[in-house]
């Protein structure tokens, strides 16, 4: 399964990777996770593992397989138990210039199995009504903060 989509954003590639490299900060635009927290790892990078739980009950680990700093940023994961099968999370963003901003690319492309692989055309659609609506609360959120990343971490 594979699910696109794409906002623009007022900000420069490095703050947008700045905050999308801090995984922990996931629950603020995609509202099906209740937390993510940094387990391994003293800063974003690729040796951080993160341990996440979401708002189903499904809980696993991921780790950034590819940290390409400002250009691209994916994940992957061991497959986390979900209902009638498991999940095993995978996906990437990519960020390229536009006019006064970031052209933000996100593709999900979660790895389904056992009885979930029968629903992947009801996730698929789910995916993609959902997605939209996360990188619209990430450009919202990214654009009315002075220093998104900085702000959340003091925070929390």
């Amino acid at each position: 399964m594979n699910v696109t989509s794409q906002v623009t954003i007022a900000r420069s590639r490095h703050e947008v990777f700045d905050f999308l490299a801090h995984a922990e900060l996931l629950p603020i635009y995609a509202t099906d996770f209740d937390w993510v927290q940094r387990t391994e790892g003293s800063a974003p990078g690729p040796d951080a593992v993160y341990t996440y739980r979401m708002t189903r009950g499904a809980q696993g680990t991921f780790r950034h397989v590819v940290f390409e700093p400002n250009v691209k940023l994916a994940w992957q994961g061991p497959p986390a138990r979900s209902g009638p099968g498991t999940v095993a999370p995978a996906g990437n963003w990519i960020l390229n210039d536009a006019d006064g901003g970031t052209i933000v690319t996100l593709t999900m492309s979660p790895e389904l199995r056992g009885l979930l692989r029968l629903m992947a055309p009801f996730l698929t659609a789910s995916i993609r009504k959902t997605l939209p609506e996360s990188l619209q609360r990430l450009k919202a959120h990214l654009e009315a903060s002075a220093d998104p990343a900085r702000e959340e971490q003091v925070t929390r």
